[in-house]
């Protein structure tokens, strides 16, 4: 069955849009992701990494074990004050305190980096590889 020329047209054209909309999803995602770094810092607890997310009035804690821990923006005469009742992160910038409230310790924070990323798998590669033995 042979289909007509202007059926095969409109299908050509639907399946071209088709692609040019799933490249701007594909940009928009990576846009995203950039944004997405640039807030992001990558910071020392208790001697163990974790990433903490800036996102408009809410900061996204990824724990070294983790678990993630959801923090929301609350009014402070001492810089930004986020919390959710049982942790709380405070500071400014970089200067940053976290821990369960009441004790909290200064953390060691770096602007996370794309390097770092492909770092923390190297890291789980090798401990995944150190629970073996």
């Amino acid at each position: 069955m042979k289909l007509p020329s202007a059926l095969i047209r409109v299908l050509s054209l639907l399946s071209i849009a088709a692609l040019l909309s799933g490249c701007g999803v594909l940009a928009q995602q990576k846009r995203d992701e950039e944004q997405a770094i640039k807030n992001t810092v990558d910071c020392l607890y208790q001697d163990e990494r974790l990433l903490v997310r800036f996102d408009r009035d809410e900061v996204r804690v990824l724990m070294p074990d983790g678990q993630r821990i959801y923090l929301y923006r609350m009014p402070s005469s001492r810089g930004v004050l986020y919390t959710n009742g049982d942790f709380e992160l405070l500071g400014k910038g970089i200067d940053i305190t976290f821990g369960p409230v009441s004790e909290t310790a200064k953390l060691e924070c770096k602007p996370y980096s794309v390097e770092d990323k492909d770092q923390r798998k190297e890291d789980r590669k090798g401990l995944k590889e150190m629970q073996v033995f």
